[in-house]
């Protein structure tokens, strides 16, 4: 995939593949039958695109200057008395909400997909361009602007073909879930790095040949449209 509009190289074949492996792992993770568990997977699979697309460019900006443009906290004091608050809730709604995302992950799990992919392909683009100032208000500009501009999209036929890619590889789901569980007991995922397994793998090759299609590059550049319209009404 052309991530930043210059040529494709091997190293940014590599990074998209890693932006991949970290959605299937945290898709995965709503397979796993523990409460919280699948937030702390996602948040952990969030960062890691962060991190690595950063060593990519090795600039001198530090993760956690970013933390508003790929965290769903909101500070710490009141993403802990959110999460003391919402616990009961989703603890009592666990079941119903895990049967529901087992049931349609069909839909959810390209998407889940997508959104990594394209959370570190908007980061690489910003990066290459030297749009990045570090600053936390930029970078939950930048958020807001993503999550509008992800909204907007119709992924309807990238979807369903990233799903029908998914379904030609035998064992994906169980061997993504078995690695997103050993996710959920690091503190970090960084340094480390995704160790995938040989399904996972396969799944994220299927998938990245599918993301290559001039119909998908097409799509996505129209999601780079709307986001950079989004991020310019953020400056104003």
């Amino acid at each position: 995939m052309n991530t930043s509009g210059d040529d494709k190289t091997a190293a940014s074949n590599w990074l998209v593949h890693q932006w991949i492996v970290a959605g299937i792992v945290s898709a995965s993770a709503r397979f796993i039958p523990i409460p919280f568990v699948d937030d702390a997977v996602r948040s952990q699979c969030r960062r890691f695109v962060v991190s690595r697309t950063l060593s990519s460019h090795q600039p001198a900006i530090p993760i956690d200057r970013l933390k508003p443009y790929y965290s769903d906290g909101e500070g710490c004091l009141q993403g802990c008395l959110g999460m003391a608050l919402k616990a009961p809730i989703k603890l009592l709604l666990f079941p119903i909400r895990k049967i529901a995302s087992v049931l349609t992950s069909i839909h959810s799990v390209p998407i889940e997909v997508l959104r990594l992919v394209l959370l570190g392909r908007t980061l690489d683009r910003y990066l290459s361009a030297g749009r990045l100032s570090g600053d936390p208000l930029q970078s939950a500009q930048m958020r807001r602007a993503f999550e509008g501009a992800f909204a907007r999209m119709d992924f309807r036929v990238v979807r369903a073909g990233m799903a029908d890619a998914l379904s030609s590889v035998r064992g994906w789901k169980t061997a993504a879930t078995g690695l997103a569980k050993k996710l959920a007991g690091r503190r970090s995922v960084e340094s480390e790095g995704l160790e995938s397994p040989p399904e996972v793998e396969q799944g994220a090759q299927e998938i990245q040949v599918f993301l290559d299609r001039p119909e998908t590059l097409a799509l996505f550049a129209e999601f780079d449209r709307r986001f950079d319209e989004l991020m310019s009404a953020e400056s104003r």
